[in-house]
């Protein structure tokens, strides 16, 4: 046992992921991860339609994550019952902001268990909670976090006794399973650690209460939305996914994209930077600027004390267990959309987990270099990356939601032929709004009749680029009086008022 080793009191363990909880809150994103909004969306869409309805049902069941909508409705009910207004993604928000940080709290505890060291086992906590990826979804609208806090008691579960428990195994990982599909690759490390410690019998156990719980609950989650028994068109339902989304077996290009996608991992940034220069990011960028100044400098004068660092103990249950975890998840997503880093959260607490193995072997004396890294990534995802994405208006669609929300009166209606990203943005920030897609059936020759009852009515109508585009096709007759754009270059926004006349 190492000499800085000791018990940290659970207060302690408590108040580092209070703090870490903190700093979350206080720079939520304003970035927001576009199926966050849907989440969000669906959510207030089922708060009008009963339990019992199919349509309830429907807008809150998705297969990728059958019960994050759910308790996200739940709890956003809970809170508006207190007597408050929230929107739905404030609370989806805040729900990742707790359930990160008592990731960052088991994270240190399973960290404490097999370094024995405090001082290892907080630092690395922090690299885990201010990691790029996780720091920013982490206050953010996502399935992510919740599940990964999961699958880190699940591991803890396999770690942490002599004996195995696959009822304390099974339990959360069906849980993290539920939440989101990708879950299920933690399956190899599940029945690696039962195996290990109680044989088959352990491992078909597991199987039946994780199995158990998963598969009826999806087949329910079918038949609640598709109203359907079939077994074809249940597991159809069940591996479905965006027709645009595939595995790409380019192995050069996965190579490099994988390489990019670990490293953005840990380290984040954004080409916005300059526009939100104040005096919060001088300050941090001089602190960042003396902390990496101070490990650079360590880094040179003491760089041959990385030669005492040992090996890790290649045998022990949980290394190969932390092994198999990460492994799983790095092979899948080395074919299957290996540009989507936020993916890599679901095996990010097997890789600090594994990197606090490799330093526990490190027998010359602390020089805080592990604490200056850390510190400088803080810092650095901090001013290029966390704090520009706080900021309102780096989100061009939010943006330019709050600036159409004084010029959209309640119940004007929008029309749309294709119901992009932008759209989910704009509307979610207007609920005041009705969205409607342009009929089809016989063509968009009727648009005109059926926005000059809108109009009649009293309502305001406004078509976007996707509708005025599909009209212009049609040859349908445009009459706008109105134009409102944002002309960001790459991705410009643009609505129109329709007048009839």
């Amino acid at each position: 046992m190492r000499k800085d080793s000791y018990e940290v009191p659970e207060w302690m363990n408590a108040a580092l992921a209070g703090g870490i909880l903190a700093v979350y809150a206080v720079l939520p994103t304003k970035n927001y991860y576009w199926d966050g909004v849907a989440f969000a969306q669906s959510i207030e869409q089922a708060s009008g339609v009963t339990l019992h309805s199919p349509l309830f049902w429907t807008s809150i069941i998705h297969p990728n994550h059958l019960v994050y909508n759910c308790i996200g409705y739940f709890l956003w009910n809970a809170t508006r019952s207190l007597g408050r207004h929230v929107r739905a993604i404030a609370v989806l928000q805040a729900m990742n902001m707790v359930a990160a940080a008592a990731c960052a709290w088991l994270m240190q505890r399973i960290l404490l268990r097999t370094t024995h060291s405090a001082y290892l086992s907080t630092t690395l906590t922090l690299l885990f909670a201010f990691s790029a990826i996780f720091w920013k979804y982490a206050t953010d609208a996502d399935a992510y976090v919740l599940s990964v806090l999961c699958l880190m008691g699940a591991f803890y579960a396999l770690i942490s006794s002599a004996e195995p428990r696959p009822l304390l195994v099974g339990l959360p990982h069906a849980g993290a399973m539920l939440i989101h599909q990708l879950a299920f690759l933690f399956f190899p490390a599940a029945v690696l650690g039962l195996f290990l410690k109680g044989g088959w019998k352990a491992v078909w156990r597991y199987c039946a209460i994780a199995g158990g719980i998963t598969l009826p609950a999806y087949y329910a989650g079918f038949w609640l939305e598709e109203r359907e028994t079939n077994p074809a068109d249940f597991l159809h339902w069940l591996t479905s996914h965006s027709p645009e989304v595939s595995f790409s077996f380019n192995l050069p290009r996965n190579v490099a994209i994988t390489i990019s996608s670990y490293s953005r991992l840990f380290f984040g940034g954004t080409g916005h930077v300059l526009q939100f220069f104040g005096p919060f990011m001088l300050v941090t960028l001089i602190l960042l600027a003396v902390v990496l100044a101070i490990l650079v400098t360590l880094l040179v004068r003491y760089r041959g004390d990385l030669r005492v660092l040992g090996r890790p103990d290649w045998a022990s249950n949980s290394f190969r267990v932390a092994v198999a975890w990460l492994s799983a998840y790095v092979v899948f997503l080395f074919f299957w959309l290996p540009h989507n880093t936020f993916y890599k959260l679901f095996c990010l607490p097997a890789i600090v987990f594994l990197l606090g193995q490799w330093l526990a072997q490190y027998r010359g004396p602390r020089r805080n270099r592990l604490a200056l890294f850390v510190a400088t990534m803080a810092l650095a995802n901090l001013a290029l990356y966390i704090f520009p994405y706080s900021r309102p208006d780096y989100n061009q669609a939010l943006r330019f939601a709050t600036r159409m929300r004084p010029l959209w009166p309640s119940g004007t209606v929008v029309y749309y032929n294709e119901y992009t990203v932008d759209d989910w943005f704009i509307r979610y920030f207007n609920p005041q709004t009705v969205w409607k897609p342009i009929d089809q059936r016989d063509g968009t020759s009727n648009f005109a009749g059926i926005a000059a009852h809108d109009v009649e009515t009293g309502k305001e109508v406004w078509v976007d680029t996707t509708a005025a585009e599909a009209l212009a096709a049609a040859g349908a007759g445009l009459h706008f009086d109105a134009t409102q754009q944002d002309n960001y270059p790459a991705h410009p926004i643009r609505f129109f008022r329709w007048s009839g006349r």
